[in-house]
């Protein structure tokens, strides 16, 4: 008996985790919306064939410095992540301060305002 209400209050568990889940992708364009790495990584490499990630790669390949990375980065139409308390911002400050560019992971990017998604970067 124990072990068949502990079963199901993992089952209610899992249940309520994937309502959640399904909320917040309905609040797709909410400013309130909080954010999950993982999940936009995951669904940038879905949907977006990964630019954010390609983009990085060349830029640091190509960067000796946190500052060249994020014009880098810029030029190719993401902006370094505004500053806040949450994560990754306040880590990718942090890295971009300290100057570790190693540290400066394609999270810390954010599509361009003037460069919408999936539109070739200038100069290229």
């Amino acid at each position: 008996m124990a072990h068949r209400m502990g079963r199901d209050l993992d089952r209610s568990r899992r249940l309520a985790g994937l309502v959640v889940v399904l909320a917040l992708q309905g609040c797709e364009n909410s400013a309130l919306r909080p954010r999950f790495p993982q999940v936009e990584q995951a669904q940038e490499a879905l949907h977006g064939g990964g630019e954010r990630i390609q983009a990085h790669r060349t830029c640091a390949a190509a960067s000796r410095s946190a500052e060249g990375l994020v014009g880098c980065m810029r030029d190719a139409g993401w902006d370094f992540v505004v500053r806040s308390p949450g994560y990754p911002e306040a880590e990718c400050w942090e890295a971009r301060e300290k100057s570790e560019v190693d540290r400066l992971v394609p999270l810390c990017f954010v599509r361009s305002r003037e460069q919408p998604a999936g539109a070739p970067a200038a100069g290229r």
